[in-house]
């Protein structure tokens, strides 16, 4: 058996403090020996002490594309995961990572749950899940894994506005067979309980919507920040 591959773990921040020890400590165990790399795009809160102490901090431009590949450009790792900051991983989950690359899959996410009881979210984690295994596009609330050589033919996300990740899973789509991995990736509902869930979910799958029909990322960038 082969020597298991290093994974480094990445995750874009940007004043998290509320959120990020919760995070962090829950995702601590599943690390072991492999590398955490925090993307700090400016913070003004607690948030790099509380990354410290958890793992790398790297400073950024502001600008989830931007930190991401700042957190790739620095990274070790031989398999590069890139995360939200309000996530957690199931037990396993980056050993089902590696399986899955040596199996042949060039990249690809996991199933959501989404950290609260309305039955919206279970009609969200679906959506989810459908999105990452019929359409092959993966957001950072589902994580995205791949390998570095991959990242690399890719070119890294590309550095615009809004759905970068978007973007980023067509490249990983023109490479290979992507999956969609259980243990399971566990998403905080603050954003959803923050602006009301039916008022964000539709807002998200309008961008998603027109983002399929063609709209450019810098006029559905506009369009968000109007409808948030």
């Amino acid at each position: 058996m082969g020597t298991p591959r290093r994974i480094s773990v990445i995750i874009p921040i940007l004043n998290e403090a509320k959120i990020l020890e919760k995070t962090l400590s829950q995702l601590q165990p599943e690390l072991g020996p492999h590398e955490l790399i925090v993307v700090d795009g400016g913070s003004t809160d607690a948030s790099v002490r509380i990354a410290e102490e958890y793992g790398k901090v790297v400073r950024s431009e502001r600008g989830r594309a931007k930190q991401l590949n700042t957190g790739a450009a620095v990274a070790t790792g031989d398999i590069l995961i890139f995360l939200h900051a309000d996530i957690w991983l199931e037990s396993g989950a980056l050993s089902a990572v590696e399986t899955a690359i040596s199996s042949g899959y060039v990249g690809g996410g996991f199933r959501q749950k989404i950290d609260g009881e309305k039955v919206l979210y279970r009609l969200i984690e679906i959506a989810g899940n459908i999105r990452g295994r019929y359409l092959k596009v993966f957001y950072g609330d589902s994580g995205i894994f791949l390998s570095r050589t991959n990242f690399e033919k890719i070119g890294g996300f590309p550095e615009v506005p809004i759905l970068e990740e978007m973007e980023f899973s067509k490249g990983l789509q023109r490479l290979g067979k992507t999956t969609l991995l259980t243990p399971h990736i566990h998403i905080s509902a603050r954003r959803w309980e923050a602006r009301g869930v039916l008022r964000t979910t539709l807002n998200n799958w309008l961008i998603t919507l027109l983002y399929f029909l063609g709209v450019s990322p810098e006029k559905l960038a506009r369009l968000y920040s109007h409808i948030r």
